[in-house]
């Protein structure tokens, strides 16, 4: 596993920000950093083993409205969410099971039903290929503080 550490901000929703707190896969060619920058022109690749981990941070407690994940090759992905100040104690969200798209980009749109985090983790289970990808995560959120 590698921890990738960036200064890298992006916003997410409302003016809130959020950085990639960790994934296991670490290429140079395909940083998973650049997954939340604006203009959507990279890609997360994975090493080839299962299960792959995105964790997210965001900058306080928000309400995670929905996910809308670009991918390929991606086969199964969880949802994991925890409200701590450090990435721990992980409550689990959600399994999904996404359609196989032949030489197609997958793109899914998942509901989060405004749950609270300051930590989402994304965990991809399994692929229809060895390696997957990820091209594009974005997140809407409100803060708590806001009327859903």
């Amino acid at each position: 596993h590698y921890f990738i550490q960036s200064n890298l901000r992006v916003m997410v929703c409302l003016g809130k920000t959020a950085r990639i707190a960790y994934t296991t896969s670490l290429s140079s060619d395909f940083p998973a950093f650049d997954l939340l920058k604006a203009p959507k022109s990279a890609l997360f690749c994975s090493t080839g083993s299962f299960p792959q981990e995105i964790i997210l941070h965001f900058d306080h407690v928000l309400n995670l409205i929905s996910l809308t994940l670009t991918t390929s090759y991606v086969k199964s992905i969880s949802l994991f969410r925890t409200v701590k100040d450090t990435p721990r104690s992980w409550e689990p969200m959600k399994s999904y099971q996404l359609e196989e798209e032949h030489a197609q980009f997958q793109r899914n749109s998942l509901d989060l039903h405004a749950v609270t985090a300051t930590y989402l983790k994304i965990v991809i289970g399994a692929g229809f290929s060895n390696f997957i990808a990820v091209y594009d995560l974005d997140i809407k959120s409100k803060s708590v503080s806001s009327t859903l």
